[in-house]
């Protein structure tokens, strides 16, 4: 019989591994980029922040203390879903409940509802992005921002795009 430990370690991975193959795979926003993607999205207390591939929840954690918006991270991979939530009980937030301006759900990209969402923020491999694109254009609101980090979103003209010497550069598009 395996070891329980040994289970629970497989099971991490092999959740890891299927985020990956959806397009996923866990890769930091840098550090230091989080206020840069705050600067340019301009957020305000109440609106609505969607972070999708929210791995350890860093950027959800930094937008919903600076900006006092309504901020959800949604993740695939158990192992960075869990760290999102210790990260979120540490900043005063919930997991996929009330309290506070932080949440995290464990969940896909695909699933998550945008409708309400005031802007969208995602760093996932490019051909998601393309993947991503319908569902952006259906569900998400008149206005709403959507940034993507590295990868331009295909077929969309960017409003606005953030570029430093040394730093993966983000793109603002306004639906």
């Amino acid at each position: 019989m395996p070891h329980p430990l040994a289970v629970l370690a497989f099971i991490l991975l092999a959740s890891a591994a299927y985020a990956a193959w959806r397009g996923a795979p866990w890769v930091p926003t840098k550090k230091g980029d989080a206020s840069r993607l705050i600067a340019l999205l301009g957020l305000k207390p109440g609106q609505r922040f969607v972070e999708l591939g929210c791995g350890d929840g860093r950027v959800s954690a930094a937008v919903a203390r600076a900006t006092g918006a309504d901020v959800t991270g949604v993740e695939l991979s158990l192992l960075q879903f869990f760290a999102a939530w210790v990260r979120g009980a540490a900043n005063g937030g919930s997991v996929a409940g009330a309290g506070g301006n932080l949440r995290f759900r464990l969940g896909d990209a695909f699933s998550a509802d945008l409708s309400q969402a005031d802007a969208v923020y995602l760093f996932l491999m490019p051909e998601t992005y393309a993947k991503l694109r319908p569902k952006f254009e259906r569900e998400l609101k008149p206005g709403a921002k959507v940034v993507t980090y590295v990868w331009p979103m295909p077929e969309w003209e960017a409003e606005r795009v953030d570029e430093k010497e040394g730093k993966p550069t983000l793109y603002l598009y306004i639906r």
